[in-house]
């Protein structure tokens, strides 16, 4: 007789090995017809499972994320802290694959042994084609700051269109008319930038306020402080300048501010700035900023994939985190 294994239950049953092993290991996410089919043939055949009790069995997450996510210093660092938090408290143990995104192609994907995986965290943008892919190994998933409207999943979120909202009402509220925009230029690839631009635009539509294009800057990059000259200097031929600027993060509106002061213009006395995000190591002290609760985010994205787990029928839902604005003086009041 051969040697009985979940691989050979699995398709006797016409299911997959993850799902038996999680029926023979009393974890959610199977329903209890399978689970009763699953135990009773694996019984019949007298099967013996090796090594920990259900009780002791690790929840297995993979992580997938980008390269660039991965580089960051400031923000994601302590959003992965409240993931790792949670997956020590609930005792979740955690891989990672991290994606290329420079490679062309997107055929590539590092390998996703199911038997290693029982749920799914995707971290930030990656492309659409293997987001697909992913989703068709029927695995549960949870994605944070990212979206694809091909993909019917759990989405978790920063509510960036309310920040932009606060963010505008704050400065409207303050006297500006004319407030420029300053995004990076992994926007259109980023869901949280897109959104924010959106939100920016929206909030001027709505004030009745010209959306001027050279107030517009979608290219900025965090390495390269040129990109804020030339745009300075446009600024000044064009003979026009917005008094107030959002900037789609906390690093941009750094890196702008550097720029501002070797020109000899005073924040916010010259020029007034907000951020997003309330980066930690960024102008704290100084820069108004929407707050995001970064290790709560974190904490909520896993929690969320958690109940998936356990509830695998209930409807997805997309959860908004939202942002508080802290005032810490770089908007002047006109």
């Amino acid at each position: 007789m051969k040697k009985i294994t979940l691989e050979s239950i699995a398709q006797e049953l016409g299911t997959t090995r993850n799902t038996v092993s999680k029926a023979l290991r009393g974890m959610p996410g199977v329903g209890e017809e399978l689970r009763g089919r699953v135990i009773g043939l694996a019984e019949e055949y007298g099967y013996k499972r090796k090594g920990r009790q259900p009780e002791q069995e690790l929840t297995q997450v993979t992580i997938i994320t980008n390269d660039r996510l991965m580089d960051d210093r400031f923000f994601w660092p302590t959003v992965l802290s409240g993931i790792f938090e949670y997956a020590t408290q609930y005792h979740v143990g955690i891989r990672t694959v991290i994606v290329d995104m420079l490679r062309d192609d997107m055929q590539y994907f590092p390998p996703l042994q199911e038997k290693y995986c029982d749920g799914i965290l995707v971290i930030g943008t990656i492309p659409d084609a293997l987001f697909m892919r992913v989703a068709r190994l029927g695995i549960p998933i949870v994605a944070m700051d990212h979206y694809s409207a091909r993909v019917e999943c759990d989405y978790v979120n920063v509510a960036n269109q309310d920040g932009a909202r606060k963010a505008m009402e704050f400065l409207a509220g303050h006297g500006h008319r004319k407030i420029g925009f300053i995004n990076h230029m992994s926007a259109p690839y980023t869901h949280s930038f897109t959104q924010r631009y959106q939100g920016y635009c929206s909030e001027m539509e709505k004030r009745g306020l010209p959306i001027e294009p050279h107030f517009i800057w979608p290219d900025s990059r965090y390495e390269d402080n040129q990109y804020y000259r030339d745009q300075l200097d446009m600024l000044a031929a064009y003979g026009d300048a917005p008094t107030a600027w959002m900037c789609a993060n906390d690093l941009t509106a750094y890196n702008f501010c550097a720029v501002l002061a070797e020109r000899g213009l005073r924040v916010p006395h010259d020029v007034s700035v907000v951020g997003f995000d309330n980066v930690k190591d960024f102008f704290q002290s100084e820069l108004t900023t929407l707050e995001i609760p970064q290790k709560a985010m974190g904490r909520r994205a896993l929690q969320r994939l958690m109940y998936r787990l356990r509830h695998p029928d209930e409807p997805y839902e997309s959860i908004e985190i939202f942002t508080r604005l802290i005032d810490r003086g770089s908007v002047r009041a006109l």
